[in-house]
């Protein structure tokens, strides 16, 4: 059996690593384990994962997504009948350029599928987004559920990309329906490092927090070790295939995610200053208007991304996932505890993701 991972140096695919070489079962040799890895100097966290697993002996190719051959020959295994492909690779950024991010996420995705077909490998995992649905606004007290249609219509940004991307699975999938494919639709990932728990802490740049409303509106968020566990155990069982499964573990309100924020952060003393929902979309557009004139720096605040999402109301179903037996074990406090010692032992962390640009 091999286990092939794209998307490694992330926060799901170091994850992912780490609680397969350390979980039993399944109990996997670092030697039955391929990750697909490009060939950078990158953040000290990131460096210091990729010596540990070159150390542990676990098998990287050296490529990239957008590479044809890279992805054929990281694909090539020589027990593909046993195998399974785990896609967590894309660029899941709001800085970069749409045509990056196109040809790694979706491109890439047509790549990696390319690549899963015509090596005969026996199961595929693509961790796809909440973002596919565009934006979303909560009716009649109802979840998001997995039936809600994939928003392709997107202006160009990184949601977009996660859309076509899971259009290109899924027409595959209905092309060769025997091929045992399942998709995982997480909502904001939290636990460690990354782009969601980044942007909600660059809010505490001064003394106040600005809020839509109160905060009262629900936020869905998942813990990265609970996407995990849907990860491995989707690729353990020949279940869910041809399904896509939206995975959360838990949804506060805004005001109970920030403060608890605060408390990683300790910014305890910081005032939350309540601002009237109906400022937050021209506010949206005026990011919109300024991202059109000048290129955005890493860690602006002016991101079109942070006031579209700010006063919705997100809340997303997940009675599918639990319906096969996996309820999220991390609450919101120990998630961000994660967080906190994350940050404790990752101090250029903070110093390097949370400083304000416009």
């Amino acid at each position: 059996m091999t286990i092939l991972i794209t998307g490694a140096t992330g926060l799901i695919g170091q994850n992912l690593v780490k609680t397969l070489l350390k979980r039993t079962p399944p109990n996997v040799k670092p030697n039955q384990i391929r990750l697909l890895i490009r060939k950078r100097n990158g953040s000290p966290s990131r460096n210091s994962f990729v010596q540990w697993v070159v150390k542990m002996g676990v098998e990287i190719i050296w490529g990239d997504l957008r590479s044809t051959s890279d992805v054929l020959r990281f694909t090539n295994v020589i027990d593909p009948d046993k195998s399974v492909l785990i896609h967590c690779g894309a660029v899941f950024n709001f800085y970069q350029s749409y045509q990056l991010l196109y040809n790694t996420n979706v491109i890439g995705t047509t790549r990696v599928l390319h690549g899963f077909h015509s090596n005969r490998i026996r199961k595929f995992v693509f961790v796809s987004s909440i973002a596919v649905y565009g934006a979303l606004r909560n009716s009649n007290g109802q979840g998001i559920t997995e039936d809600h249609p994939i928003d392709c219509k997107q202006r160009k940004s990184y949601e977009l990309t996660k859309s076509l991307s899971e259009e290109c699975v899924w027409k595959y999938s209905k092309k060769y329906p025997k091929r045992l494919i399942t998709l995982v639709r997480p909502s904001g990932v939290v636990g460690g490092g990354g782009t969601t728990s980044d942007i909600f802490a660059r809010m505490f740049f001064g003394r106040y927090v600005p809020l839509p409303g109160g905060g009262s509106e629900k936020i869905s968020l998942v813990d990265v070790y609970d996407v995990v566990r849907a990860l491995i155990h989707f690729s353990n069982f020949d279940i869910g295939n041809g399904e896509v499964f939206n995975v959360v573990s838990f949804t506060p309100t805004l005001r109970e995610f920030i403060d608890e924020m605060a408390y990683v952060l300790n910014r305890r003393n910081v005032k939350i200053l309540s601002v009237p929902l109906g400022l937050f979309k021209p506010l949206f557009y005026l990011s919109r208007l300024i991202r059109t004139f000048k290129k955005p720096k890493e860690n602006s605040l002016l991101l079109p991304v942070l006031f579209n999402k700010l006063g919705q109301e997100i809340w997303i179903d997940n009675s599918k996932i639990l319906a096969h037996g996996l309820s999220p074990e991390s609450t919101l406090s120990e998630s961000m505890n994660n967080f906190h010692h994350f940050l404790a032992d990752n101090p250029w962390y903070a110093e390097e993701k949370f400083s304000i640009a416009l």
